[in-house]
């Protein structure tokens, strides 16, 4: 694929988001935060946009959740999250004029886990609101490196427990979860796939289904995708195993670094048993988000989960050429077949024991040669393209007639497709299959940088 299959457009904004990330390289998170709350986060005047802020009661009940959900984890997690004081905020956005479907779209924003808000997000999501002509609820959930893994993880459930059951005061009525589309990209993605499988594992009602763009699903990074050297030609991210680095010592390092010290001391000292691999205990820790002990909690890195089985309909749109297409397509192939394919081994040693063995209904399609999230360049054809592709998917999804008790047509559980940059679709290629025999999936590359 030559250069001239995108528009001039496209490689002057790739370039400058290339720059971007080099010119945060050597700030603090706290410059970096700063720099990006400056950014203008403006909205079409054919919108509506209501800031919220939820009760508390919200955090409380989904404490409880996690309480319960990761108590076998929670020896390797920092206790920060169970701190409430910031409390979540959110924001309602909606297409003016807009019929009420009963439909809305829980969008979960992308930021690495350090940066970016509801308001930075509304270019898009007012986008979708406005062609999938349904509401969206975005939510804004605690950041690194002052809040740690599950903190995320907290607020997206009780988002998602707002939207359930909202209370009399409020001013909406309670939504049925099969009206309810989860939607992320990037980390976002990850949280959005990381809070169906909790939901799904607590037996809490599920959503209706899950809109992938781009999703970070594996902070191991260890997929094949991630480290090919034609990626520096095609793709934004960084290829770097520890990223975002913490930067120059300020106020905002120095208590993390202490909260880092805390969990590993307690680590070192009960040597908690849970899932991972002997990678994890070798390598120096790699994230802000959690320790590398954590890597492999499947609400981390979803597509180490022992089964991706028993979810909603999933939509994974990734690029052929982003670094993280591989992540994406393992977990594509591992959530519609999750007993052929136990991936990692380490992972899935107790796959029988599963309740979740139920293929998931999944759409795979990879837009070849496309960067990290191509929906955020909406001059591009092939970005209108995939975004009707998930208008599509969102409104199929919701319709009553789909979410009745009446089985389902019989169809195959996966859908894998490849597009180009003309709009024209195939059956995906082998060469992105590739990575389905990857025998280092979720170990920790043994890189220098």
């Amino acid at each position: 694929m030559s250069e001239a299959s995108f528009s001039p457009q496209y490689y002057v904004v790739l370039e400058q988001l290339r720059q971007s990330f080099k010119y945060f390289e050597d700030k603090s998170i706290e410059e970096a935060k700063h720099a990006l709350d400056a950014l203008p986060t403006t909205y079409p005047d054919t919108h509506v946009v209501n800031e919220v802020k939820l009760d508390e009661k919200f955090l409380l009940k989904s404490k409880e959740y996690l309480d319960n959900g990761l108590k076998i984890y929670e020896d390797v997690l920092d206790d920060n999250w169970k701190c409430f004081d910031d409390g979540l905020c959110g924001e309602w956005v909606r297409f003016k004029n807009c019929k009420d479907t009963g439909n809305v779209i829980l969008y979960f924003f992308g930021g690495g886990y350090y940066m970016g808000c509801s308001k930075q997000a509304r270019s898009l999501t007012c986008e979708i609101a406005e062609k999938a002509e349904c509401p969206i609820f975005t939510f804004d959930y605690r950041l690194n490196p002052k809040y740690q893994f599950p903190a995320q993880l907290c607020d997206a459930v009780a988002a998602y427990l707002y939207l359930l059951n909202p209370g009399p005061d409020s001013d909406f009525k309670p939504i049925d979860p099969k009206k309810i589309i989860f939607a992320g990209s990037s980390a976002g993605g990850g949280l959005a796939m990381g809070t169906a499988l909790f939901v799904r594992d607590v037996g809490l009602p599920s959503p209706a289904g899950v809109v992938l763009w781009s999703p970070w699903v594996d902070l191991t990074s260890s997929m094949p995708s991630f480290w090919d050297p034609g990626m520096d030609k095609t793709d934004h991210v960084p290829k770097l195993l520890c990223f975002p680095k913490i930067g120059p010592p300020c106020h905002m390092s120095d208590e993390y670094l202490e909260r880092v010290k805390i969990v590993s001391e307690r680590i070192e000292q009960k040597k908690p048993n849970v899932v991972g691999h002997p990678s994890f205990s070798t390598s120096p820790r790699i994230r802000l988000y959690c320790a590398n002990e954590a890597l492999a909690i499947p609400y981390v890195s979803p597509m180490l989960a022992e089964s991706l089985g028993s979810l909603p309909p999933i939509l994974m749109q990734v690029g052929g050429g982003d670094r993280l297409r591989d992540a994406g397509v393992l977990l594509s192939f591992r959530a519609s077949d999750p007993s052929k394919y136990r991936i990692p081994k380490y992972a899935t040693t107790n796959f029988e024991n599963s309740p979740f063995k139920e293929p998931t209904e999944v759409t795979l399609e990879v837009y070849d040669e496309a960067c990290h999230c191509i929906q955020f360049m909406p001059f591009e054809k092939i970005s209108q393209f995939s975004m009707q592709r998930a208008i599509d998917f969102i409104k199929y999804h919701t319709l009553d007639k789909n979410i009745k008790d009446t089985p389902k047509p019989n169809q195959a559980p996966l859908n894998a497709i490849a597009i180009n940059p003309n709009c024209e679709i195939r059956e995906l290629d082998e060469k992105y299959k590739e990575c389905l025999k990857w025998e280092n999936a979720g170990v920790l590359p043994d890189v220098k940088e």
